[in-house]
């Protein structure tokens, strides 16, 4: 699909949302996690667009300089706005896609499976806040250790004139100067530990003395102990806690969530889908200059109603 069909269906679905917002009201509208979905896919969408209207302005700025701006990516500067723009549509990609676990709320199967899940978000991000602070503990630790080190480590691989790297000589130090140079690379070397990436060959680094390699390594088994004994299990601890108690109401839950799904496609919405609901349409019109009768806000509030009676009947019986 073309950069301006994606224009055309973006503006469609961030409209959407406007008027879904605007007939629900704020508290109703957030109080839904497939709202805030749609809100974090919408800006990652305008982000997108945003930056590729600032990449096109750049190069029509150059070429009225008299510049070329058309040369090879790899040449780019790492930070370029089309750059960016590929990330920020990457990840509104992959949001988008996510929407499709909403309709697993029809499944007899999934659907139970959906709703336990959605409650273990808090045990998640309890869990990655306590992960958090021991990962920036140790970063801070680790990066204050090693970093002179890294700094040499780096000065082995780019020697080559124009600061350009070494990779056939230095193959190991290209590879591993990054590892402990700052304290967002130290942190990123930490978390990728815990997967099993990071070997005890990234401690060999230029000029480090026994005593501080050694220290290094205490530290980093230490991390290791504490993130995959500790925090790992206690995180499969609570997460199956929290799985055997909902488990035994999450098919009341279920219930009511495939029913909310199914009555969501009687409210009031769009006649046409994004993109052809930017396009005015009679019941707009309508709407607009008031020829249609009832409030729209009213009938919205007694769905929601509606919505709340029908979870208290579940809980109930």
């Amino acid at each position: 699909m073309s950069p301006k069909k994606y224009f055309l269906l973006v503006t469609g679905l961030i409209w959407n949302e406007i008027r879904s917002l605007w007939s629900d009201g704020l508290l109703s509208y957030v109080s839904d996690l497939w709202n805030i979905v749609d809100f974090i896919t919408n800006v990652f969408y305008l982000i997108w667009i945003g930056l590729r209207f600032t990449s096109w302005y750049i190069v029509q700025r150059e070429y009225k300089k008299g510049m070329n701006p058309w040369y090879p990516r790899e040449q780019w500067d790492p930070f370029d706005p089309m750059l960016l723009s590929e990330g920020a549509f990457a990840a509104g990609m992959i949001f988008s896609y996510l929407k499709l676990v909403h309709i697993f709320s029809v499944s007899p199967h999934l659907g139970p499976l959906q709703i336990s899940l959605g409650r273990m978000i808090i045990d998640i991000l309890k869990f990655f806040f306590i992960y958090t602070l021991v990962l920036f503990a140790f970063g801070c630790g680790m990066n204050q250790l090693l970093s002179y080190y890294a700094v040499l480590e780096r000065n082995r691989c780019f020697h080559l004139p124009g600061g350009l790297p070494d990779y056939d000589n230095e193959d190991k130090a290209c590879s591993i100067w990054r590892r402990f140079s700052n304290m967002f690379e130290t942190s990123q070397s930490l978390f990728w530990a815990s997967f099993g990436l990071v070997d005890l060959m990234n401690f060999e680094l230029t000029g480090i003395k026994s005593f501080t390699r050694f220290w290094a390594m205490l530290m980093f088994g230490s991390y290791s102990v504490i993130n995959i004994i500790v925090l790992l299990n206690m995180l499969i601890a609570m997460m199956s806690n929290s799985y055997q108690i909902i488990s035994e109401h999450s098919d009341k839950e279920w219930k009511f969530a495939r029913s909310k799904l199914w009555m969501s496609y009687f409210e009031e919405g769009d006649t046409v889908p994004a993109p052809f609901n930017i396009i005015p349409t009679p019941k707009m019109m309508c709407t607009v200059v008031g020829c249609r009768k009832g409030d729209k806000h009213s009938q919205s509030v007694m769905v929601r109603d509606e919505h709340f009676s029908l979870r208290n009947h579940f809980h109930t019986h």
